[in-house]
């Protein structure tokens, strides 16, 4: 298949790559000169406008921040004919997604919105693909989703709005498992014992109830340092963790601990934090590649 990409950052980049590992052929378009080099480094042809983009390609995949879907769209919209379809793997707001695919419904485009997992493993490992709107454009581009997914990792999950909605929960559950994990070992660390914490991190990894993925990264951190004097304890956040509180809150549905997750976040750059919330924004540097604040001893 022929995909134009839009948005080549860190992500985009990795969808990109993935695509073309594939056997699928990718154009691509970003605002920065430097995503564009290192898009043509991994064999992408790139364009100066989305005009261009869209010139000869018919699958558009949005990888651009929240804030700019909208403008790309409408831009879109200029140049893209009946029968297009436009993907946003992005972080949108399901309630956007389900009122974007109604209007371009109108002049007879299709829209998937793809709520997209896995940070800076996907790139290697294949991403998961959470999957909604018309199941039908879904199954005419799932050789495409299935070059970007790690084996087993894509799936229609319902109708326009659900993909982004599966991905809010998603990242509110990652909010809640980050901030459990990290309370543990800051009461292990500052306890009433001197332990190894990068051991016992290992140790959970095999035969226990809590091993996970989450935790090898934690190992990762601890292998290299235990103590985090150098890093801030400021967390930062997209905003999907927030709306899962909200859509909790609008359905009278307790979700308690996401949302004690949220309020810690709040609290950390209000504060500055304490060991707990470092960890957290490590591990959001581990598997995302968000930046990490440093502070100076």
């Amino acid at each position: 298949m022929k995909i134009g990409i839009i948005g080549l950052g860190r992500m985009g980049n990795s969808i990109a790559f993935r695509a073309i590992e594939g056997g699928h052929e990718v154009v691509g378009y970003d605002n920065y000169i430097e995503a564009r080099k290192k898009a043509e480094k991994i064999g992408v042809t790139v364009v100066d406008s989305i005009a261009a983009i869209a010139e000869d390609v018919r699958i558009f995949w949005l990888m651009v921040p929240v804030s700019s879907v909208e403008d790309v769209i409408r831009d879109l919209r200029s140049h893209i004919k009946a029968g297009d379809i436009i993907v946003d793997g992005g972080n949108s707001k399901y309630t956007d997604s389900i009122r974007r695919a109604h209007a371009l419904a109108e002049e007879h485009i299709f829209f998937l919105d793809c709520g997209t997992s896995g940070g800076v493993q996907g790139r290697g490992e294949g991403f998961c693909l959470m999957v909604g709107g018309d199941n039908a454009i879904y199954t005419k581009i799932h050789p495409l989703l299935t070059a970007i997914a790690a084996a087993g990792g894509v799936a229609h999950v319902g109708p326009s709005g659900a993909g982004h909605y599966a991905k809010m929960i998603h990242n509110g559950i990652e909010y809640a498992l980050l901030q459990a994990y990290a309370e543990g070992f800051h009461l292990l660390k500052n306890g009433g014992f001197t332990l190894d914490l990068e051991e016992i991190s290992r140790l959970w990894n095999n035969g226990s109830v809590i091993r996970s993925w989450i935790l090898e990264l934690i190992h990762d951190i601890f292998r290299r340092d235990q103590e985090l004097r150098n890093i801030s304890g400021e967390i930062a956040e997209s905003g999907m963790g927030r709306w899962a509180v909200e859509e909790a809150a609008k359905d009278d549905i307790p979700a308690r601990v996401i949302e004690e997750a949220l309020l810690v976040r709040a609290w950390s750059r209000e504060t500055g934090g304490n060991y707990a919330t470092k960890l957290v924004a490590l591990l959001r540097h581990e598997f995302g590649g968000h930046p990490v604040k440093k502070i100076k001893e």
